[in-house]
């Protein structure tokens, strides 16, 4: 069975000469990074080249070798039980890695994609007869379809056989909305160095959970001496891939996230999760924050907020810290409390702590 593209079955061959003529066409942006990928995907180099997101650092390029990109494709196309066929949806940047593995996926396991615009409305030009039975969405573009309370696009979304979400964190109420969902909604764990995720999270249904799975027997975990996830999987990486997230293991293939060790609030000697404060209160407000530490004489670092809008009036605070004072315990309670217009982000849309701290002065 040959791989399809919106409908249209190409051999590797045919797709490659495919390639190289549309992108002689006057596309949109977002059609020529699709096109470009698939020429480089299919060309006679053994590596692609790939940016890291930034939110931790630099972006920064790296190389992956094709074999490697393979098997994860090919992994997940198991876990999910996905053969030939399948109708997969595009509706990520082939800049990044999620939009490249959606491509390599496809590809390799000779699915049908269908390619649309990435944007807060990715269903609006998939025909409403295609059943969809893979989509990777950032939880923004779920969110941003739910709030507007459409129940025709509503009832498309629960159509969808699986939906996997990544590139930042679900938030608490969205998890909570989708515990509800008929479909298998899942929310990822993984890097461009493990080429996209090595774990997944069930939430939705009956088996909804708070527990990470490696998608592969074969993927071994362990932790360093930060208590932060250390990753072997030969047929992804030839080198273990030290990453900074401190989790809690279940056993040897589930795990909880419990932050960033970035992130990590040293506050008189009591460790404090930002991230994990961010669940516990993130009911409260509808606008986009976070917590972070900053430096402090007497504590060596203070726990602060930060909200993303006009700033709050003291009346405003006064609720705002009586609501998080039944939440948190005394330790867990934010210093000071910060407005910004907006909230700094990385070039993937992630939100850029630092760099919102140094905006605000609160960092060097």
């Amino acid at each position: 069975m040959p791989f399809h593209f919106n409908g249209q079955p190409f051999t590797k061959p045919q797709l490659r000469q495919y390639a190289t003529e549309q992108l002689r066409q006057n596309l949109q942006v977002w059609e020529a990074d699709v096109w470009k990928f698939v020429g480089e995907w299919l060309n006679d180099e053994t590596h692609i080249t790939v940016h890291t997101s930034g939110s931790t650092g630099t972006p920064k390029a790296i190389q992956l070798p094709k074999d490697k990109v393979r098997n994860s494709a090919l992994m997940t196309a198991n876990y999910l039980g996905l053969g030939e066929g399948s109708n997969a949806l595009l509706s990520l940047s082939a800049n990044y890695i999620a939009g490249k593995m959606m491509i390599v996926r496809a590809i390799e396991n000779r699915w049908h994609l269908w390619a649309t615009e990435p944007s807060n409305q990715p269903l609006k030009d998939v025909p409403d007869t295609l059943t969809i039975d893979l989509v990777a969405w950032v939880p923004s573009q779920l969110q941003a379809m739910l709030d507007l309370n459409d129940a025709p696009l509503n009832q498309r979304i629960h159509a969808i056989c699986n939906i996997i979400l990544g590139g930042s964190p679900v938030l608490p109420a969205l998890a909570s909305t989708l515990k509800d969902f008929p479909n298998r909604v899942f929310e990822t764990f993984g890097m461009t160095e493990t080429i996209s995720h090595i774990a997944m999270k069930r939430l939705s249904g009956a088996n909804a959970t708070d527990v990470f799975e490696t998608t592969d027997e074969n993927i071994i975990l362990g932790q360093d001496d930060r208590d932060c996830l250390v990753i072997i999987a030969h047929h992804l990486a030839d080198q273990p891939v030290v990453t900074n997230d401190i989790v809690e293991f279940i056993d040897e293939r589930h795990f909880r996230w419990l932050g960033r060790v970035d992130n990590v609030v040293n506050s008189g000697g009591i460790k404090l999760f930002p991230e994990a404060l961010e669940q516990k209160v993130q009911h409260l407000l509808s606008q986009r924050f976070f917590m972070a530490g900053v430096p402090d004489v007497q504590l060596g670092q203070k726990l602060i907020m930060v909200i993303e809008g006009p700033a709050l009036n003291h009346p405003q605070l006064e609720q705002l810290r009586n609501h998080l004072q039944t939440i948190l315990t005394r330790y867990e309670l934010p210093r000071n409390i910060y407005s910004v217009t907006r909230l700094e982000e990385t070039a993937t849309h992630k939100v850029n702590r630092l760099a919102t701290l140094k905006k605000l002065a609160l960092a060097q």
